[in-house]
């Protein structure tokens, strides 16, 4: 019997990493997206799995890490678009709005909003004879405020309702798309302030095994939260106004 396919965008560390490593242990063929090629292809090799080059900002990129995992594996059954970044690099102080720089913000649309736009216009269609899932990694940031980076907030709001939006008009197909909102999570974008004791920061395998069981059984249109390793995750109530 053929393993099942699950792809990974931004795959290659942190939450992404995590998720590749509960999912082949869970049997699953996984293959990792990303533009860090020596993580992602030394974390391919350790899981018996395939890397795939894969630039999320740009939609020829993806249709062509598409086209590759198509050609030489399959049709993968769960998608995970989890690429993220924040609007400033790791270590490096964080920016007022109206000093930011256009690049830096045509830089985090792409990767965090372009990204999960290029992934579902994409994987969609593929998927939808067979079935499957897309679970997108969003944020709490989404629900609430990271003053720190007002743009991180504003992709992570978006991706949110973009999700539930075409999870709704998808509702009647073979193909579940959902979201998950972790807390602070012990990636290498986290914020040192955000590291503090009082943030509870996770580690990525609690929220990856939330992610799994989003991708294996959560609902169509579902937004998970998940703030602390020690409490329970929910589903967010959202209101929608039609």
């Amino acid at each position: 019997m053929e393993k099942k396919i699950a792809l990974i965008t931004g795959g290659s560390t942190g939450i992404g990493a995590s998720v590749a490593e509960q999912l082949s242990g869970a049997g699953f063929l996984v293959v990792i997206c990303d533009v860090n090629e020596g993580l992602g292809i030394t974390l391919a090799e350790r899981l018996s799995g395939h890397f795939i080059y894969c630039d999320v900002t740009d939609l020829s990129s993806v249709e062509k890490a598409a086209r590759t995992c198509e050609q030489q594996l399959g049709t993968p059954s769960f998608i995970h678009l989890n690429a993220g970044i924040m609007s400033v690099p790791t270590g490096a102080p964080f920016l007022a709005i109206e000093d930011l720089s256009v690049e830096q913000y045509k830089r985090i649309v792409g990767v965090n909003l372009d990204g999960v736009f290029h992934g579902l216009k994409t994987f969609l269609p593929k998927m939808g004879k067979q079935g499957g899932a897309i679970t997108i990694t969003a944020s709490t940031a989404g629900l609430g405020v990271v003053p720190v980076d007002p743009m991180y907030t504003a992709t992570k709001y978006a991706v949110i309702g973009m999700a539930r939006a075409v999870a709704a008009a998808n509702e009647k197909s073979n193909v579940r798309i959902n979201v998950i909102c972790p807390g602070v999570t012990d990636t290498q974008i986290v914020p040192e302030e955000y590291k503090r004791p009082e943030f509870n920061m996770m580690p990525a395998n609690v929220i990856a095994a939330e992610i799994v069981d989003l991708l294996m059984n959560g609902s169509n249109g579902e937004v998970r939260v998940k703030v602390a390793a020690d409490r329970p995750a929910f589903e967010a109530k959202i209101i929608s106004i039609n």
